[in-house]
């Protein structure tokens, strides 16, 4: 399924920067620890969370729900 609109695509980032943050079951390294760090660790949470909703989004679309229309 391709991304339709900006909701699609900021939701797609969100699950590719989610995907390489499983990376760290492999390397023992957080991207997002590594790359937020020197931000804040609510960053990184807010950061986690996000992708998290990403996730619920796009089960939902591939499951049937319909795309907003873009403006």
């Amino acid at each position: 399924m391709r991304p339709q609109n900006t909701l699609d695509w900021v939701a797609f980032v969100l699950l590719l920067v989610g995907a390489f943050a499983w990376a760290a079951f492999i390397t023992d390294v957080n991207v997002l620890d590594v790359a937020l760090e020197p931000i804040a660790d609510v960053l990184d949470d807010t950061v986690f969370g996000l992708i998290g909703l990403a996730g619920l989004y796009w089960i939902a679309r591939v499951l049937g729900l319909p795309p907003k229309a873009s403006r």
